[in-house]
């Protein structure tokens, strides 16, 4: 049988994971560097990266300019030219599954950023047998990073999560488009969300956690997976 969406979905948000590339370090003393890079992906204020051997804390960055980090424990000035910045978390389910998982993780920095599959999700299934094409389908996907909603400004929001976030969006959408088990035929929006709410209003977060991001509205053409050779077993 064919895989299902959900599980199609999952085996590509693994693969958003990214090299920062360093092409210069400024010493600010006191154990403080900046970072000169071309893309900082969906880096995280405040979050600990492993840089080399040692562990550094984001203090502030200009997205796709620069990274400013500062050591923990010992200054050590990074020497490396790249440093690995790691995929999503994965969640799918229905709001109340989705909430208890959330709910689960007493450590939320370890969580952040994850990616939400909404369900219940939408497969129409085709049934012309001469056709390559097995299901269209519509879904919504949360892409989340916590956020500091007492001190932040709306800017804030799109300056430390949203154009991030945006960035894993575009690269997931790119996954999509080279992947053999998707046609041509898509579309999509993206909603900027600066509190995430079910139903858009912004007013009440669906997690006990704040957090901003994006909603995409993704509709597209899933293939028959011809690798399957599982379906006519199932099937008379």
């Amino acid at each position: 049988m064919n895989k299902q969406t959900v599980d199609i979905i999952g085996n590509i948000i693994p693969t958003l994971n990214e090299t920062i590339e360093i092409n210069n370090v400024i010493d600010n003393g006191g154990g403080s560097y900046t970072l000169e890079t071309n893309c900082t992906w969906w880096l995280s204020i405040a979050q600990t990266y492993t840089i080399g051997a040692s562990k550094y804390k984001v203090t502030s960055f200009v997205i796709n300019q620069s990274i400013t980090i500062q050591s923990i424990g010992v200054a050590v000035l990074p020497v490396v030219s790249s440093f690995s910045i790691s995929a999503p978390e994965y969640i799918h389910g229905t709001l109340k599954m989705a909430q208890n998982e959330v709910d689960a993780q007493t450590d939320k920095t370890i969580l952040c950023p994850f990616t939400y599959l909404f369900e219940a999700l939408t497969d129409r299934k085709n049934t012309d047998k001469e056709s390559m094409i097995d299901r269209e389908v519509d879904l919504r996907i949360f892409w989340l990073n916590s956020a500091n909603t007492k001190d932040w400004l709306t800017d804030d929001h799109y300056t430390y999560v949203i154009d991030p976030m945006q960035q894993m969006v575009d690269l997931f959408i790119n996954k999509i488009e080279n992947s053999k088990l998707f046609t041509d035929e898509m579309r999509y929006d993206c909603l900027p969300l600066i509190n995430v709410s079910e139903n858009g209003t912004q007013v009440k977060s669906i997690f006990d956690c704040n957090l901003s991001g994006i909603e995409l509205r993704l509709f597209a053409e899933i293939r028959e997976d011809l690798s399957c050779d599982n379906k006519c077993k199932c099937i008379n």
